[in-house]
């Protein structure tokens, strides 16, 4: 082979290795781009996970959840009103059944609305129909003790109309449609004030048919007690009701009788033949 080839075969061989450098070069570098690429991602994904409990098991719906059947887990989509620790979780009755895997969130929960967290133990919230003569001129307002008053007429087993106190110390959790009075400078409208709204009582669970009697044959009224005044431990059951008929308030009782004053007492007093009366008084 002649020097002229060999040198032309060396320069092809030397441009090849260059070709194949540079494409190696090439190669390398696109793959260390793509694996920063891959890892940016996965910390992307680490960074945006958030931890929040999820259910293990499918959890039954009015059964309360126990401990194992929850975990604390990272979830990349972050759930609408999550619980963020277990403890928030376990011992909660769900409304509705929760799959395995889904996340428990607050829907799941019945929170109970403001009313029925501010009924006394052993009592009834039941409401009553009421106006402004009936809710003592309708200043009545939630917190307020009241005694609720009957008032029957004639007929239907009441021999006489009649008035009675058919509770003693209730106390109004509502009236109208608010718990809690509304805030200085709200003005109500007077048409909405004189129609018929309804008041909400705290009855013993001992007398919830009691009022309900009551309404159906007579006429309710709200007798409204003084802030300091003590509230009686004991239910209006065990407490007078101050009855009183027709018959007994329309009564004349006759004057009482005037008493002749009696005279003073006196002492006779004899010296001889004269005789002297002294009064002591």
């Amino acid at each position: 082979m002649s020097s002229t080839t060999l040198k032309i075969v060396a320069v092809v061989a030397v441009l090849l290795a260059v070709v194949l450098a540079i494409i190696g070069f090439q190669m390398s570098r696109n793959y260390a781009e793509q694996a920063q690429k891959a890892q940016q991602r996965v910390q992307q994904q680490e960074v945006q996970q958030t931890l929040a409990v999820v259910a293990l098991k499918p959890l039954a719906a009015y059964k309360p959840i126990a401990r194992d059947a929850v975990a604390l887990v990272p979830v990349s989509v972050v759930p609408a009103n999550p619980y963020e620790s277990i403890d928030d979780v376990v011992g909660k009755v769900p409304l509705v059944d929760v799959d395995a895997g889904a996340p428990v969130t607050r829907r799941y929960f019945k929170e109970g609305n403001v009313l029925a967290r501010i009924i006394p133990p052993g009592h009834q919230a039941v409401s009553v129909e009421v106006n402004d003569v009936i809710a003592v001129g309708g200043f009545v307002r939630p917190g307020d003790i009241v005694d609720l008053l009957l008032y029957l007429r004639g007929g239907a087993g009441v021999d006489e109309p009649q008035s009675r106190v058919l509770l003693k110390d209730v106390r109004v959790l509502a009236y109208e449609e608010r718990i809690i009075d509304r805030p200085e400078g709200i003005k109500e409208d007077e048409k909405q004030r004189s129609r018929v709204r309804t008041a909400v009582l705290a009855v013993p669970d001992k007398d919830t048919t009691r009022v309900m009697l009551g309404a159906s044959l007579g006429e309710l009224r709200l007798a409204l007690h003084s802030p300091g005044e003590p509230v009686a431990a004991e239910t209006a059951a065990a407490a007078p009701d101050k009855a009183i008929g027709v018959s007994e308030l329309t009564r004349i009782r006759p004057p009482p009788s005037v008493q002749p004053t009696p005279p003073p007492p006196s002492v006779e007093i004899l010296r001889g033949s004269a005789r002297e009366v002294v009064t002591t008084r």
